[in-house]
């Protein structure tokens, strides 16, 4: 009984540690964005705001949280000071819902993977080809994150869940076929027996198993040494994070296979703690500026960063499926990722799934 009681009490002092380290990272952290900025905004605001996300600050995720800082910040008067945690500095990116629901941080910018632990229903936007998109061709995309009946329907699920859901804040309009080191994949059967790296979620292992790959988790530190050892033959990912990452491969097969979720998402709790001006104040006008800005930006990265990847030093080999063998990926794995996600998300899934294929009639991918 002894020693139970001294490990208890072992456990409950490491534990008390652990959170106070914790609490006074994030007060040295707000403390010096506070005195970089050369503001007084933290020390007037009367709510203030943690976002974690998993990203570098200066990739298109860095990007999308300081535009959204910004105009938080200003919107409010200062009455609402936003500190942002990126590079997952609080714990990794699988601990952010947790992290949000127990009120360490208020919200978290992370991806739909993630996000669909709670709600599997955000796997919509990476259900492979349902979306139209492709490199600088994210009309589709637009059009779901605009769409009232869409948006209206996650909002509601996972407010059940306790969460926000602010909105749909792209840093990609889609993912590519595949990047590998082996060979160039321009037919189907030149992906056969490729270890391919994926981010998780419902979707990504579906994918890739049904094209007949291997499909690897490898989390988003180690993918450059993966790729470079050779642990994993290629990925599939963002065109943008890719180039901003430096995940580069010999080879690149587009368009997109599927678009993906990039939810930002608060505490439901915390959300009804602010005045309702303020709440007005980010969904009518913050929520929208943001995700234009984020929008147009990755439009615009994606035709840059596929033709300056293409050049030295990256020199990376880009290739495109013809639309009859994008329909042959396509009959590989579009009608069980649907069967999939309905029997997931219930009782809203094919009325989603009906949505979006609405929403992408009259649009063709170009070359």
């Amino acid at each position: 009984m002894l020693h139970f009681n001294m490990q208890r009490s072992i456990s409950a002092a490491v534990t008390s540690v652990v959170a106070l380290v914790l609490m006074l990272g994030i007060g040295l952290h707000e403390a010096m964005a506070q005195a970089a900025s050369g503001s007084g905004t933290a020390s007037k605001a009367a709510h203030r705001m943690r976002i974690v996300h998993a990203y570098p600050a200066h990739t298109q995720h860095g990007r999308n949280m300081e535009f959204f800082k910004q105009k938080v910040e200003a919107y409010t008067d200062g009455r609402v000071a936003v500190t942002i945690y990126p590079n997952a500095e609080l714990g990794p990116i699988n601990q952010e819902m947790s992290m949000l629901l127990a009120g360490t941080v208020e919200a978290s910018y992370s991806i739909g993977g993630i996000v669909e632990a709670i709600d599997p229903a955000e796997a919509l936007w990476n259900i492979p080809f349902l979306l139209k998109v492709a490199p600088g061709q994210g009309e589709h995309m637009r059009r779901i994150m605009d769409d009232k009946t869409i948006q209206g329907t996650l909002a509601k699920r996972q407010a059940a869940k306790g969460l926000k859901r602010l909105g749909h804040v792209p840093t990609l309009t889609g993912f590519m076929l595949v990047g590998n080191n082996v060979r160039a994949v321009e037919k189907l059967e030149d992906i056969k027996g490729l270890r391919i790296r994926h981010p998780g979620g419902l979707m990504g292992e579906l994918y890739i198993k049904s094209i007949g790959a291997s499909p690897m988790t490898v989390t988003g530190a180690e993918v450059p040494v993966a790729l470079q050892q050779g642990v994993v033959d290629g990925l599939v990912t963002t065109p943008v994070h890719y180039h901003d990452a430096r995940w580069h491969t010999k080879f690149m097969t587009l368009p997109f296979y599927a678009g993906y979720g990039v939810p930002l998402v608060a505490s439901l709790r915390w959300w009804n703690t602010l005045p309702a001006d303020v709440r007005e104040i980010i969904d009518t006008k913050v929520m929208p500026e943001t995700m234009d800005f984020a929008y147009k930006s990755v439009i615009d990265l994606e035709n840059r960063y596929i033709e300056e990847m293409q050049k030295p030093p990256y020199n990376v080999k880009i290739s495109w499926l013809t639309p009859q063998e994008m329909e042959r990926f396509a009959g590989q794995v579009r009608d069980q990722a649907i069967e999939r996600f309905v029997k997931a998300t219930g009782a809203d899934g094919q009325p989603l799934i009906d949505q979006v294929k609405k929403l992408g009639e009259g649009i063709e991918i170009k070359r």
